[in-house]
């Protein structure tokens, strides 16, 4: 029996394997930008420790994610 990719069952599970407003499939690695996001806005994460964390550069989060705190503008 095939579930799909990798996760395709936990994020079915959970309700989270179609994306509400284009119906897309989600993947595990798609959920990398939602733990980004979080990470900056809910936790207040330092950019320096994401980009650590995430295996990325500074440069990348500021790219992709400053728009969503005052302190990376």
């Amino acid at each position: 029996m095939n579930e799909g990719p990798p996760g395709g069952r936990s994020l079915k599970d959970a309700g989270l394997l179609k994306c509400p407003k284009t119906g897309q499939d989600r993947t595990l690695y798609s959920l990398r930008h939602t733990y980004a996001t979080f990470a900056l806005v809910n936790d207040g994460m330092d950019i320096h420790a994401l980009a650590k964390q995430m295996g990325t550069s500074i440069g990348m989060i500021e790219r992709h994610y400053s728009h969503l705190t005052p302190r990376m503008h």
